[in-house]
């Protein structure tokens, strides 16, 4: 009885102990944004949500200035009736220009607080993020970064762009042979869109690629389980398969061909002693879902014609972003990082591999195959 009595006593005590935060007067920091200024400081701006009920919006964003990261929380206290907290920071984006100076000294400040979730999404912007997160995205998210966010997160499940978490970022910028790639996020009509992908040297953003181009990265990078896209062939490559028609122009404009519910299979393979020297196999299987010239699907011919250019069109597109990463000397698939793990003679290093991926010869090898392509099958 006396041991239970002390027990009792001694919870109390410690309850008293810790301090209180009544949730109306929090601010919960969901986004924050990081723009270089004059001097090489930082304009950080945070959205907030806030617990009130009598607010028309729960939504706040404040900006501030400072010189460290750390330093916009102090710069933005005192904008704020709020106590601000970061436990629920799901969201953070770098202006480019910032994000080309390195970002290794915010993403180590971001690893290092525990009140920040290493799962949270990272993304690179090409206006300032202080007009991005002041931006009317609404739909029905008042909270912009909450907005983003979700609109990221879509993107990742859809297998539109590569995963975009702090700690993926962290693994690829530590792995040697490989570099990161964030989402990069513009403004239309003040609405935020995923443009395409920053690529980086290490910590450096130093180019950009299309949403397009991004599709052609993600085959090398990853296996698509339901992925989509469209691609243009040439009208010439299925003339022999239009079907018969008094429209004399069924053969003038381009072919567009949109595939869904792709999947795929990849093989990377590198030659014993020649880091830049190696072969790409993918396996490719998809359904037609349209196409916008009349070709005669029931002709077995026509199918295997059609997959041939797809083949064709598919390696083309890879050579073709490939020239781009060597130009930018960037290596976001890992083929440095692949030819580690399979070969002990001549290995990549940190040091070496910057100046040898402008001699990468990748060879690619596309097998294409049309599982269901009209209601006649």
């Amino acid at each position: 009885m006396k041991k239970a009595a002390i027990l009792l006593m001694v919870m109390i005590f410690l309850a008293g102990c810790i301090p209180k935060n009544y949730i109306e007067r929090l601010g919960i920091i969901t986004a924050v944004g990081y723009d270089l200024i004059e001097d090489d400081r930082l304009r950080g701006t945070l959205v907030m949500f806030q617990f009130d009920p009598t607010a028309a919006n729960n939504s706040q964003v404040v900006t501030g200035e400072a010189e460290t990261s750390k330093g916009i929380r102090f710069a933005t206290n005192r904008l704020t009736s709020q106590q601000l907290v970061s436990g629920q920071v799901r969201l953070e984006i770098f202006q480019d220009q910032l994000a080309s100076k390195g970002m290794m000294k915010y993403m180590d400040t971001l690893q290092r607080d525990a009140k920040i979730s290493d799962m949270g999404y990272l993304a690179v912007s090409n206006v300032p993020t202080s007009t991005m997160l002041k931006s009317n995205n609404s739909e029905s998210h008042p909270n912009t970064g909450n907005y983003i966010q979700q609109l990221i997160e879509k993107s990742i499940k859809d297998e539109s762009i590569p995963n975009a978490v702090l700690t993926g970022f962290m693994h690829d910028f530590y792995d040697t042979g490989k570099d990161p790639v964030l989402p990069l996020l513009t403004l239309e009509e003040d609405k935020t869109v995923i443009q395409g992908l920053g690529l980086f040297q290490d910590d450096r953003f130093v180019d950009a690629i299309s949403h397009e181009q991004t599709f052609y990265l993600m085959l090398m990078k990853q296996e698509f389980d339901h992925g989509q896209f469209q691609i243009e062939l040439d009208s010439d490559s299925m003339q022999d398969f239009y079907r018969k028609s008094t429209n004399e122009q069924v053969s003038e404009g381009d072919l567009h061909v949109s595939l869904h519910e792709l999947s795929t299979e990849r093989t990377i393979k590198p030659t014993k002693g020649q880091p830049t020297k190696q072969s790409v196999h993918l396996k490719m299987e998809s359904r037609l879902l349209e196409i916008t010239k009349e070709i005669e699907l029931k002709d077995k011919k026509a199918i295997n014609a059609l997959e041939k250019e797809l083949e064709i069109a598919i390696e083309k597109k890879l050579g073709s972003i490939m020239t781009i990463f060597k130009e930018a000397q960037v290596d976001p698939v890992g083929f440095g990082a692949k030819y580690n793990t399979e070969k002990r003679s001549n290995r990549v290093t940190n040091e070496n591999w910057r100046e040898q991926i402008p001699e990468l010869d990748i060879e690619f090898k596309v097998d294409f195959k049309l599982l269901r392509y009209g209601i006649t099958e």
